[in-house]
């Protein structure tokens, strides 16, 4: 019970900030604005999607065949400090009114842990480390995660991330400290579709690239043996632009999807259903 009620209070603190009217238009326009590029590129790619500025453009996708690991192009390479700050959300959904949508718990963002990347969804700023290899531009999926978790909620929260890239770059792992994080004791992760593009223009590059999520989160539940077990969808959408050799700006939007055993997953099957916002800046380390 206890357990039940504290995660319905960090639900609650969340639901309540982003039912502000004010707050709401602000980060409509913040949402809209950050993915705006400056050139005319590839017809119907994702940098062409993502410059259009609709929701409908974020639709859920599910490949057949599984995605290779993402290669990253070599001027972001390397060890990187990074700054996520909040800077918007979005309600796109014309077919569900945002105060139904609020009173569902299942919906990604929502609850701390929900979408593992971005583990408290809410928080105006983190500072956390990225790692690309120089040689292979590969992403350090196990340090970065582990990163951006312990960054978010504040603490040691990762005891332990499995993932082998060579074997299957599309399924990781994460086994948290015991008794340490409300919403979760463990989460596995599993892309369904990548993709990803680099141009050039007018001399400054950019890179573009997303990835489709299923994330399952096992925690406590409210019955003795008996583990909780959600389940949540979602797209991560990046932008990235070269400044320097040593210094990268970015903007990430998550898009999160209904899960097919939501009761309100038949209104919205494809379409995000919430939007949310982070602005990036990276200073290269090493």
């Amino acid at each position: 019970m206890l357990l039940r009620i504290a995660a319905r209070l960090a639900f609650t603190t969340i639901v309540s900030w982003l039912s502000s009217a004010s707050a709401l238009e602000m980060s409509r326009r913040a949402v809209l604005a950050a993915t705006t590029l400056t050139t005319a590129i590839e017809p119907n790619g994702l940098a062409f999607r993502l410059q259009e500025r609709d929701p409908a453009a974020l639709k859920n996708r599910l490949f057949n065949l599984p995605p290779a690991q993402q290669v990253y192009p070599k001027w972001m390479r390397g060890l990187w400090n990074i700054e996520m700050s909040f800077s918007g959300f979005l309600f796109p959904s014309q077919t569900i009114a945002k105060e139904t949508l609020l009173r569902d718990f299942g919906i990604a963002g929502f609850q701390k842990c929900s979408i593992a990347h971005i583990a408290d969804v809410g928080k105006e700023k983190v500072m956390q480390q990225m790692a690309i290899d120089r040689e292979t531009g590969w992403e350090d999926r196990i340090f970065n995660l582990r990163q951006t978790i312990d960054a978010h909620l504040g603490y040691t929260a990762v005891q332990e991330v499995v993932y082998d890239g060579k074997k299957n770059p599309n399924r990781i792992g994460i086994n948290f400290v015991d008794y340490r994080t409300t919403n979760a004791e463990r989460i596995e992760l599993f892309c369904n579709a990548r993709e990803a593009e680099e141009y050039e223009t007018n001399g400054t590059s950019y890179f573009v690239h997303s990835e489709y999520i299923r994330q399952v989160t096992f925690g406590t539940g409210s019955t003795v043996g008996v583990p909780r077990q959600v389940s949540t969808n979602y797209g991560h959408f990046w932008t990235w632009k070269k400044e320097s050799d040593g210094s990268i700006r970015g903007n990430l939007l998550t898009a999160a999807y209904l899960d097919p055993q939501d009761p309100l997953y038949f209104q919205e099957p494809a379409l995000p259903v919430v939007i949310y916002s982070h602005l990036l800046t990276g200073t290269l380390v090493e």
